[in-house]
């Protein structure tokens, strides 16, 4: 659980940058980019190629997973939704606690913002191959992708992403590899939006 609180703090952030009005003292600062990070160094989103239309699930993410797909995904088997600061997320798990968090992030710049993170000396940032035709990153204000959590965004549009964070017990045979199982969630959540279903 407490890789799912970190992964929430790094949603918190992520939505941070364009929430003026959310209180300082509920947020996890974002790191700026390291004055000695040249413009060469520094990657730069890609646009997303033909936004998704999410308006119907931003206020009801656990609707991007069906059930099978669910399953299929990672076994799980149950669902609750928790309101996050921008907009609500949908928490899956299964019978052994497992869990994979999903939620919309609108307005705040997309994946643009994710990409400011990749300087963070005590996080991750990984550019991710494209999830379902769409740009995607994997990050984290901590780094627990060696120990059952892992997080990625997906840009649906230009301003706006979807995350996935994963949050895998030991006893879990993902449990080394949960960017594989992130992947996998996010894939689905695409197919779902694709068919706007």
């Amino acid at each position: 659980m407490r890789r799912l609180a970190a992964a929430v703090s790094a949603v918190t952030a992520l939505s941070a940058v364009s929430a003026c009005s959310t209180p300082t003292s509920q947020l996890t600062p974002v790191p700026a980019p390291s004055p000695s990070t040249s413009a060469e160094m520094s990657l730069t989103a890609p646009p997303v190629p033909n936004p998704l239309d999410t308006a119907k699930f931003e206020q009801n993410p656990c609707a991007v997973l069906s059930q099978a797909q669910a399953a299929q995904v990672a076994n799980l088997t149950a669902n609750r939704q928790i309101n996050g600061n921008v907009a609500p997320m949908c928490i899956w798990t299964d019978a052994d606690s497992n869990s994979v968090a999903i939620g919309f992030v609108p307005a705040n710049g997309g994946l643009a913002t994710v990409y400011k993170g990749q300087d963070n000396k005590s996080g991750y940032f990984e550019v991710s191959p494209n999830v379902g035709g769409y740009p995607a990153a994997f990050f984290g204000s901590a780094d627990f992708r060696n120990s059952g959590g892992c997080q990625i965004a997906v840009g649906v549009h230009d301003d706006e992403v979807f995350t996935v964070n994963i949050d895998l017990q030991k006893s879990s045979p993902s449990y080394q590899d949960p960017c594989a199982i992130s992947t996998k969630a996010a894939e689905a959540a695409v197919s779902t939006l694709k068919g706007g279903a």
